[in-house]
């Protein structure tokens, strides 16, 4: 069986790189920093909503009593 080279892939399309580099390209890097980006955007949503639920449950049930 042949050895292959020692290579990395590329964090957005997994394509071979050379050893240590991250992407294949400046447009993979640039995807990939956008999917992140909204990413993060979509968990900081979420743990705002799930703040605002708690806050809103807890606010009924101190009103109920």
């Amino acid at each position: 069986m042949a050895e292959l080279p020692e290579h990395s892939h590329c964090k957005f399309c997994g394509e071979p790189i050379p050893f240590g580099g991250k992407y294949c390209s400046e447009e993979c890097g640039s995807l990939y920093a956008a999917r992140a980006k909204k990413e993060a955007r979509k968990e900081t949503a979420f743990f705002a909503l799930a703040i605002l639920a708690v806050a809103a449950v807890t606010a009924a049930l101190y009103l109920l009593r």
